[in-house]
């Protein structure tokens, strides 16, 4: 221990080398002072680094609202004292950039403000903010300046973002109250579609009785061609019987007119006579005169009884066809009360139906108003939508607008498939329609026309009748049965033609009736056209890609996404004049369907009087029928006893002969004579009587059978007419019944579409209310905003504590400082000089050991003392002190070691391994991100005491590593130490015994 004791005698008698010592003790400290205060605070200084800002930006208009975010920027960073804002021109800020003045400019451009409402545009602009740094001026500066950047830029952002937000929410509040509102319309569509199936039930129930009436009148028709046919024939043969009878009256008139001359001059004669018997014998050459006049008389009376002989016997040749016209026109008048029967009991079904459809008008009405309402509500709300907001780049706005048309999506496609379901019922309906226009139409104008033409034919044979009664043969008795007759078939001829005048006007309620109709088949198109855009709407809708993922950034499927989006709007718009159109074609129809009740009322009113004509009809000529067998006795009566009097003419001329032979004789008998006279006397005026009566009633008679052939031909041509037009009359009866079937058939698939109109409605109305309810159930007010524009706030919680960047650099500048410190040391101090010659190596190792331990705890002590005065405060203080103490000491005898070895070689290298410990013990940069030269750095750092030194110091000052630390550090410098020591021994033997040593009494400060 004597060279440990001479050792320290050196040091004390040698003042230089003391103060040299005491002086290398405080550089650890000098060190770490000046280079740790240099940097002590930078970042919280960082108010004092000038940085230029320049606003070039203009503000601009935006939904109303003034964009200035230049402005609004410039503000909040004049309140802001992170850097030193400096808000200047850009001549300005260009000059002091190049001169050293500004470490950074930052330029707002003019058009900042007015890209930050491109947001929603095709091609939306960046708000592009510009920052220039002068990295040779400082790079530490430059990256200040840039994160300074970087926060104004996160701060617009966010004030922009803010401000967006508010925008969107103002427009989801708005879509909101229009959910309130379509949730209404579709309530409202709602009902308007179960009133419409409800009347679309007693509809088609309507349509079902309808039918089964159209039936029993198609089957009634049917029978009505054959009577009319036969009815036809008789009339024909009536009107050729009756014709030749006509042709005869003119004979018989001049032979009865003859006749009664003859008779009054016979008359006259015979009075005469009569008148002179008393004076016979003075008047017998008065009798002879009187006999040649009665001789001529009886001449003309003998031609007048042949012409009225002939005349009656042309008229009793017509009595036969007379006679089968008459039974042929009774036959065709039973079966046309038949068909009139049949028809007016189809008229009364028919009137049924169309009442029944005329109830539920109202109920059709009011469910066609309110699904045209319903639409045209969905058409506005859906049309308020902003298709703008699609173009947003921002991905929460276009979830919530897919959001929003995911609902109109699953709530449309129900209403699509309902509304294609009554397009397709509707579609059969155009083609029912015009059946029934068409069997309308023709069943209108057969009834008028043939009703009045059979009303015309029955009053002209009436009237030919009528002359046939004039005939003085004929009995009172048959006279008054054929009168009755008469007066029946001309009330059932009246009835016929009022009702053939009825139906006329009936036809033009029905084409008024078929002009709605046809109205109706318009909307019935544009309803179908309508329903085509819909349906197409639908496909694109179902088509639209509602993924946010691939959607976002997507330029094309967002326009293509707006695009559909415009089309469905266009699609509900279209449905909304589609439903508008169809309900002004149900007011038409409904009105139409009254109309057509109106004239069915008239029809069936007119029923009784047709049905009582035809019934009359009927039994008038049945009785005709009955009572011409007397008519033809009586004219066969007339024509016998013309034939008599034919006979009896040439008696009458051979007695008038002999009359005028015998006057001779007559004298001789003038008793007798006088007698015969006075009864010949009364015979004459009896005849002159009848046959002046006779002769009165021949016009009568003739005038009578002109009417009844005039009749005949009219009552032949109208039964014609009818009978041509019955297979028009057949035909449309069986169109109609034809429609009616149809109608009936699809009655179902309309009420299936109706009841899924119906469901589809319910469930579109209670789907938008809750959706109407989800949104405006959102909170969207200015803190919902601010959330929205920044979600997220960062938390700063220390597991441990550094308070700024010189703690930070701490640990790193303190092993720097005591390695440099024992560096110095070994540099001044002879490390090699033996303090006495006889000291053996051993000695020799004690004495530098003990004088380098004491510097290294002396440096390590100073150091850490003095720059806790200096503010430095550990968490640790006795493992700081501790840390020091074995680091210093691991460095002092690394360097001692390498001093003694190889001497100032070794002083360099240990230089060197102070360099190399800089870049690898990780002291200012993770040794994780220290990547240069291949990895070097990362590979050594294990191995180097300056690293364990750095972790020590870290765990000692701020904790954080755990306490496992401060043993893992000391160990690790405890085996440096011993280490070293151990071949600081071996190195000092090795120098002591081969004599590269010796004694000095003078002590270098560096050795050779």
């Amino acid at each position: 221990m004597k060279m440990v004791a001479e050792e320290f005698n050196n040091i004390r008698k040698h003042k230089i080398l003391t103060a040299t010592i005491i002086a290398i003790m405080i550089i650890p400290f000098l060190y770490s002072l000046f280079f740790l205060k240099s940097v002590w605070d930078p970042y919280g200084n960082t108010k004092y680094l000038p940085v230029a800002v320049v606003n070039n930006d203009k503000p601009v208009k935006y939904q109303g609202k003034t964009f200035k975010v230049g402005e609004d920027l410039e503000k909040e960073l004049r309140e802001n004292k992170d850097l030193g804002w400096h808000f200047v021109n850009a001549k300005e800020a260009k000059y002091g950039l190049s001169h050293k003045k500004y470490y950074m400019v930052i330029t707002i451009p003019k058009n900042f403000s007015k890209n930050a409402t491109t947001v929603l545009d095709k091609h939306p602009k960046k708000m592009q903010l510009t920052y220039n740094t002068n990295d040779a001026l400082n790079y530490i500066g430059k990256v200040i300046g840039e994160e300074g950047a970087k926060q104004v830029n996160s701060s617009v952002r966010d004030s922009v973002s803010e401000a967006y937000a508010t925008t969107m929410f103002d427009t989801v509040k708005k879509v909101g109250k229009g959910f309130n509102k379509a949730a209404k319309g579709a309530t409202q569509l709602s009902d308007g579609a179960y009133t419409l199936s409800d009347g679309l039930k007693v509809y088609t129930a309507g349509v079902d009785q309808v039918n089964d009436g159209v039936i029993q009148l198609k089957n009634g028709v049917a029978p009505l061609s054959a009577g009319v046919l036969k009815l036809t024939t008789g009339a024909s043969v009536l009107a050729d019987g009756l014709n030749q009878l006509q042709s005869k009256t003119g004979t018989l008139a001049s032979g009865v007119n003859q006749l009664a001359t003859g008779s009054q001059t016979l008359s006259s004669g015979l009075n005469e006579l009569q008148g002179k018997t008393a004076a016979l014998p003075v008047g017998v050459k008065k009798l002879f005169d009187g006999s040649n006049k009665l001789n001529s008389g009886i001449k003309t009376y003998t031609g007048g009884v042949t012409k009225l002989a002939t005349g009656v016997n042309t008229l009793a040749g017509s009595t036969d066809s007379l006679s089968a016209g008459a039974t042929k026109l009774n036959d065709g008048s039973k079966q046309l009360n038949d068909g009139v029967n049949k028809y007016t009991a189809g008229v009364s079904q028919l009137q049924q139906g169309l009442t029944e459809l005329n109830d539920n008008s109202k109920s059709l009405k009011d469910g066609a108003a309110q699904v045209a309402a319903g639409n045209k509500a969905l058409a506005a709300e859906v049309a308020k939508i902003d298709v703008s907001q699609f173009n947003s780049g921002d991905t929460t706005q276009l979830i919530n607008g897919l959001q929003q048309l995911q609902v109109v999506k699953q709530q449309l496609q129900p209403a699509m498939q309902a509304i294609t379901t009554l397009q397709s019922s509707m579609g059969g309906m155009k083609d029912e329609l015009a059946a029934v226009q068409s069997s309308s139409t023709e069943l209108s104008n057969k009834l008028g026309s043939d009703l009045k033409t059979a009303g015309s034919s029955v009053q002209g044979s009436s009237a030919n009748i009528q002359a046939v009664l004039g005939s003085s043969n004929l009995t009172d008795a048959d006279k008054q049965k054929l009168q009755a007759a008469l007066q029946q078939n001309q009330a059932a001829g009246n009835a016929i033609s009022d009702a053939g005048t009825t139906a006329g006007q009936i036809k033009a309620q029905m084409d008024g009736v078929n002009a709605k109709l046809s109205g109706l088949q318009g909307q019935l198109s544009n309803l179908s056209a309508m329903s085509d855009k819909l349906t197409n709407a639908a496909s694109v809708l179902n088509g639209i890609n509602i993924d946010p993922n691939e959607l976002k950034g997507n330029a094309d499927k967002l326009q293509e996404l707006a695009k559909n989006v415009t089309t469905l709007q266009e699609a509900t718009k279209a449905l909304a004049k589609g439903s508008s159109d169809l309900n002004d074609g149900v007011n038409k129809y409904t009105a139409g369907v009254t109309s057509a009740l109106n004239g069915a009322n008239q029809l069936t009113d007119q029923n009784g009087a047709l049905t009582s004509g035809a019934s009359q009809l009927y039994a008038g000529t049945s009785e005709l029928k009955n009572e011409l067998p007397e008519l033809v006795t009586g004219v066969t009566q007339l024509n016998n006893g013309a034939v008599a009097l034919v006979a009896n003419n040439g008696k009458i001329l051979s007695g008038s002969a002999q009359l005028a032979g015998g006057i001779g004789q007559m004298n001789a008998q003038i008793p007798a004579l006088t007698s015969g006279v006075n009864q010949l006397a009364n015979g004459g005026n009896q005849l002159a009587s009848g046959l002046g009566q006779m002769n009165a009633q021949i016009p009568a008679l003739t005038s009578g059978v002109n009417q009844l052939a005039n009749g005949g031909n009219q009552l032949a041509g109208g039964l014609g007419q009818l009978n041509a037009q019955v297979p028009t009359l057949t035909n449309g009866v069986n169109q109609l019944a034809s429609g009616t079937q149809q109608l009936a058939a699809n009655s179902g698939q309309l009420i299936d579409g109706a009841n899924k109109i119906s469901e589809g409605n319910g469930t579109l109305a209670k789907s938008l209310s809750a959706g109407a309810k989800e949104v405006n159930s959102q909170n969207l007010n200015s803190v919902n905003a601010n959330m929205f524009a920044a979600p997220t706030t960062l938390k700063h919680k220390n597991y441990s504590y550094v308070p700024n960047y010189g703690y930070a650099l701490a640990p790193y500048m303190l092993s720097v400082a005591l390695y440099v410190g024992a560096l110095v040391f070994n540099l001044v101090y002879p490390i090699r000089r033996l303090s006495t010659p006889d000291g053996s190596a051993t000695e020799w190792f004690f004495s530098k050991v003990s004088i380098g331990a004491v510097v290294a705890v002396g440096n390590a002590i100073v150091e850490v003392g003095l720059m806790m005065l200096a503010g430095l405060h550990p968490d640790h203080p006795f493992a700081t002190f501790m840390n020091a103490i074995s680091f210093s000491l691991a460095a002092m005898f690394i360097i001692m070691v390498l001093a003694m070895l190889f001497s100032n070689p070794g002083r360099f290298i240990g230089m060197i391994f102070l360099v190399i410990q800089l870049g690898a013990c990780g002291g200012s940069f993770p040794i994780q991100i220290t990547k240069g030269m291949n990895g070097f750095f990362q590979a050594i750092n294990p191995y180097l005491p300056m690293t364990y030194s750095v972790y020590g110091f870290r765990e000692s000052l701020s904790s954080g590593l755990g306490s496992s630390q401060m043993t893992i550090s000391l160990t690790v410098q405890l085996i440096f130490i011993v280490a070293s020591l151990l071949l600081l021994w071996i190195s000092m033997s090795y120098l002591r015994t081969s004599g590269k040593v010796s004694y000095s009494e003078e002590p270098t400060s560096i050795e050779d």
